[in-house]
């Protein structure tokens, strides 16, 4: 739109305004007024105006032209492309040739770009990625902009996706891409790639993606693209996976039998940084790990077989196992293998328990001094050997083999065949023990041979001889032929008999005889019947064989003789012949008969501690059936046990004695003389008195006990619950255990020790190792409240685990021993507990700790008082001007304090040790008395009685005799100076001294006490306009009276002025 203005011409009907463009083309306006408007002009334009007047058919000339410049033209059909790769948005649009300057805007939210250009075309190149931006162009020309143009919109690229990670499900393979979101995308593309090429990708519209394998073994390189209509966006930012390892190929095993191990070796596996071995049996597993190529089972049953599988692993994954392969473990070794031989055919029957699998067994036999022979090949457990040579000891054992490889050995069993027969058999006969003497050569493999003798039908004896090749064949019959055979033996079999010899016994026609061993007297008595039809002077001589092949004879007429020199510990044969040829048919029977014992030797005495007994041994006296051992202490009590070894226990001995030891041995009816003797010296007897006392500081105990006589040495003993012990040693009858575990229970015991032989341990003792009291122990006193003062105690725990406290306090109220109180926690973990107590107590605070084991003795004692009750009885005598305040002590109060308590706060007027205090322009409503001590200060007491009478108070130290005998002096000011006060008072009979006191209202410090001797006193050097307190008390030789009325006086610059109480 266009107009224009103009002024009126004289006699003008009418105007016609025309505007011409740059182009000739032209606009008219009609008007009667003075300005035209077009609403038709050209944009861009630029139009030279000129105006005509008219009147009737008249137009005047044109006026003088006027330019208008017409609004640039909107630029129009915008166009926004997109270049991804600059990352520039580039915007174009149609103008009018005459616009001059565009203004192109992009606008996204909150955020706008702007340039200017002269042409027609624009490049942003600082746009945000994936933002939707509207762009729009406003045309300028000279003189003034136009409007802007319709807008445009364009999508910008999208924002790189951040954030990328990847995981990988190592049973199913399937990777699984994250990332953020980023703006402008519309969906995504993940791409899995390797250096070498291998690539996988997956597309999603949202933040993650999947895919379902990649190849094993490789390194990938993970990226994320973000696409929209526009463009795609890669990130920047990558991740590494690592894909599954790859299976293992080519798995061999080889078997070392000896070991019963094996070598499992295998192919590599791209992507693997070690392997892990699996070998599966039915009765047990075996496995091993390496990073290289092979590794051994070296823990593998034997008798098994084992399937067999390798898994690749890296850092995060495993493969899947490798394909089956199954081996055979080295078979088992035989168990229970058992040998019989059998005696008769001297065949070894051999037999075995199978362990598991195996395919054969062998059998092998190992003579003395010589190598192993197979006997045996079998697929069975049995294996039997005939006709095993006599005499001979083998090892037997069995190998199972399966496969190529043996099992270890059976464990191997020694066995003997038969010993062999006897031979070269010989004998002869000795007539005076009416034997025979049978020798024989050695025969292999025996241990032991019997001689058998067998004579008619009823006669028989034997002899039995362990390695001897000789033997006595003892009580043969006389007048018999015998047939003597010897067979060989061992611990399993007996030998076929030898060969037989044959010997006659000379016959015995002299009846039976008897001898009488005469015991300690070195004969024997033998006695027997005369022969039938002999002469009265035949001689018969009796002839003793002994045991150690000597001699003994003696010969007489009648029926009996005396041999003499016979000795103890020997048997004897006797016979009597009525011939000196001793194998002659005149002759006895043999008669047997033994000595007494000889008394045994090498006594030797063990005794046995613990159980207060000894082994008494010796060596065995020939012919002897039994013994007796005698232990005889020096007051005479004995102790005895009887055997028929050689040796036996003495038990129930005495502890801490001296015994003397011998023994005898006995044959039927004689004994032998007692011993050489030995002495026996029994050990300490048992410590008592056991009693413990534990130190908790250091965690020890002191062991104290009764002494035992004889002991050198002491050993103390502290066992704990899971069988830990402790020690101590010392020589006399206390030690001292250290290192015990605070919170367990102990069993303490002590033993002594003479140093050859120690008593039993002592009954137990029972103690815990319990922790110390607590020794740090704080008391925080709170204010006073309702009278009631709380105590908040506290300590620092004890090092020792699991321990509980226990505060205690004891004490008394109001200082009466009658009104006392016990108060306690409960037995607590923490370190600190409260207990309210009413004022003026005191107490006596004490801890404990206590665990599992036991509970520690109280601490040492913490003393204290609470803050003292408020102060009762308090009285106010005087005016407002001048009064004294006086109160009743208050208990454990050592001062007392009075204060104004119409100002806050308070303020303190009077604090003293005494029992009263002189106020002046006070009033009584305003005062509040408080007690205090070291603990706190009390509540104050307000409940005040007003009197009209003089009271008198002590201090708190006053000494003041019941019966009231004594009386306070009458003070009195005499005359005054501005800073001298003349004082006098009342004489007190027997009085010695009198204490004036001075006391300055309102000041704490400034009080003065002066002894004087008389009844006056000039007081000087008062400050002016100052109030002061005077007090006089007398002071008895045991005693002292009570203070006097106070008078209180006002100095100034003039005569001081007694201030009188008007009461």
């Amino acid at each position: 739109m266009g107009s224009v203005r103009w002024g009126p011409s004289d006699g003008a009907e009418s105007y016609i305004a025309i505007a011409t463009g740059l182009d000739g083309h032209t606009h008219k306006c009609l008007t009667n007024s003075t300005s035209c408007t077009w609403n038709d002009l050209h944009c861009g334009e630029e139009y030279n105006v000129v105006v005509k007047a008219k009147a009737d058919n008249c137009t005047s000339l044109p006026s003088n032209s006027s330019i208008i410049h017409m609004d640039p033209c909107m630029p129009q059909d915008l166009a926004a492309t997109v270049n991804c790769d600059m990352k520039v948005v580039s915007l174009s649009w149609d103008a009018s040739n005459r616009t001059k300057l565009f203004m192109v805007s992009a606008q996204a939210g909150n955020r706008s770009v702007s340039l200017s250009t002269n042409i027609t075309t624009a490049d942003f190149s600082e746009l945000n990625c994936g933002q939707n931006y509207s762009l729009t162009v406003t045309p300028h020309n000279h003189h003034c902009p136009g409007n802007h143009s319709a807008s445009a919109s364009v999508q910008t690229w999208p924002c790189a996706p951040m954030g990328i990670s990847a995981t990988q499900d190592c049973l199913s393979s399937i990777i699984m891409v994250t990332w953020q979101p980023s703006n402008g995308s519309d969906y995504y593309t993940a791409t899995m790639q390797t250096d070498t090429g291998i690539s996988e990708m997956c597309m999603s519209e949202t933040s993650a993606c999947s895919v379902p394998a990649l190849t094993c073994g490789h390194n990938f390189s993970v990226s994320v693209t973000a696409s929209n209509q526009q463009c795609n966006v890669t990130s920047s930012q990558t991740t590494s996976l690592q894909s599954v390892p790859c299976v293992p190929t080519n798995v061999s095993v080889v078997m070392d039998c000896a070991n019963n191990s094996a070598v499992v070796s295998w192919s590599a596996s791209r992507g693997a940084v070690q392997y892990s071995v699996m070998a599966l049996s039915s009765h047990s597993n075996d496995s091993c790990q390496t990073s290289d190529l092979s590794c051994s089972l070296t823990s593998l049953t034997c008798g098994n077989s084992y399937a067999v599988q390798v898994v690749a692993v890296d850092e995060s994954c495993s493969s899947v196992l490798s394909q089956v392969l199954v081996f055979n473990s080295g078979p088992c070794p035989p168990q229970n293998m058992s040998a019989q031989i059998s005696c008769l055919s001297n065949d070894l029957n051999i037999s075995w328990d199978a362990i598991r699998d195996a395919d054969h067994f062998l059998v092998s036999l190992t003579a003395e001094n010589g190598g192993p022979i197979e006997v045996c090949n079998t697929t069975t457990t049995a294996c039997s050997i005939s006709n095993m040579t006599c005499g001979k000891t083998f090892t037997v054992q069995v190998t199972s083999v399966r496969g190529d490889c043996r099992s270890q050995h059976s464990l191997p069993q020694t066995i003997q065949s038969a010993p062999c027969q006897p031979q070269g058999i010989r004998g002869n006969l000795d007539c005076v023990t009416n034997s025979a003497w049978i020798s024989w050569d050695a025969a292999p493999g025996a241990d032991g041979y019997t001689a058998s003798a067998v004579g008619g039908d009823s006669y028989t004896a034997n002899c039995t001889t362990s390695t001897n090749t000789t033997c006595e064949v003892e009580d043969l019959a006389c007048g018999v032929f015998y047939n003597f055979t010897v067979t060989a033996k061992n611990s399993k079999c007996e030998s076929q008999p030898s060969a037989t010899i044959k010997l006659q016994t000379a016959p015995c026609s002299l009846s039976g005889i008897t001898a009488f061993a005469e015991c300690h007297n070195s004969s024997i008595l033998v006695v027997w019947h005369l022969m039938e039809g002999s002469e009265g002077n035949t001689v018969y001589t009796a002839t003793a064989e002994a045991s150690d092949r000597t001699f003994l004879s003696c010969n007489g007429t009648g029926t009996s003789c005396y041999l003499y020199g016979a000795q103890c510990g020997l048997g004897y044969t006797v016979i009597v012949a009525a011939s000196s040829d001793q194998c002659s048919s005149l002759r006895s029977p043999p008669y047997r008969i033994s000595m007494e014992p000889c008394p045994p030797t090498d006594v030797m005495v063990n005794a046995s501690c613990g159980n207060h007994s000894a082994l008494v041994s010796w060596t065995p006296s020939p012919v002897a059936k039994t013994y007796r051992a005698v232990a005889t202490a020096a007051d005479g009590h004995e102790h005895t046990c009887n055997t028929s070894s050689s040796s036996c226990s003495i038990t129930e001995l005495h502890c801490n004695q001296e015994y003397t030891v011998f023994v005898t041995a006995s044959h039927e009816n004689c004994s032998s003389k007692a011993s050489r003797n030995v002495t026996l010296n029994t050990g300490p007897c048992q410590p008592g008195g056991l009693s413990v006392t534990f130190h908790c500081n250091n965690q020890s105990a002191t062991l104290t006990w009764t002494p035992s006589d004889s002991a050198e040495d002491y050993y103390g003993c502290a066992q704990a619950g899971n069988g830990d012990m402790l020690y101590c040693h010392s020589t006399h009858p206390s030690c001292t255990i250290g290192g015990l575990v605070c919170g367990t229970v102990y069993n303490f015991s002590v033993q002594a020790s003479d140093g050859t032989c120690n008593s039993s341990f002592s009954d137990p003792v029972q103690d815990g190792a319990a922790p110390c009291p607590p020794d740090a122990v704080e008391v925080e006193l709170m204010p006073m409240e309702m009278e009631i003062q709380v105590l908040r105690f506290s300590w620092t725990q004890t090092a020792c685990g699991d321990t509980e406290n226990l505060l205690t306090l004891k004490g008394s109220l109001l200082g009466d021993s009658q009104a006392l109180f016990e108060l306690s926690s409960y037995w607590t973990n923490m370190t600190y507990f409260e207990i309210p107590l009413p004022c003026s107590s005191s107490y006596a605070a004490t801890l404990q700790s206590k665990n599992a084991a036991s509970t520690s003795p109280k601490s040492v004692p913490l003393n204290g008082t609470t803050a003292p009750c408020p102060p009762s009885g308090v009285t106010y005598s005087g005016n407002s001007s001048f009064a004294t305040v006086s109160w009743n002590a208050s208990v454990f109060a050592t001062t007392f304090t009075v204060y104004d308590s119409s100002v806050t706060p308070r303020a303190q007027l009077c604090n003293t040790t005494m029992l009263s205090c002189s106020l002046s322009n006070i009033a009584v409503n305003d005062l509040v008395i408080t007690a205090s001590n070291a603990a706190g200060e009390s509540q104050p007491t307000d409940a005040i009685d007003v009197v009209t009478q003089d009271r008198r108070r002590r201090d708190l130290s006053d000494r003041m005799p019941d019966d009231g005998s004594l009386s306070a002096p009458l003070l009195d000011v005499k005359q005054a100076t501005p800073t001298v006060i003349f004082l006098e008072w009342s004489p007190m009979e027997d009085a010695t001294y009198y204490n004036l006191l001075i006391r300055k209202q309102g000041s704490l410090s400034d009080t003065q006490e002066l002894m004087v001797y008389g009844e006056s006193m000039i007081v000087t050097d008062l400050s002016p306009n100052s109030t002061y307190c005077l007090t006089v008390l007398a002071f008895y030789t045991a005693a002292s009276g009570p203070e006097s009325e106070p008078v209180c006086v006002q100095t100034g610059q003039g005569v001081p002025q007694r201030i009188v109480n008007n009461t």
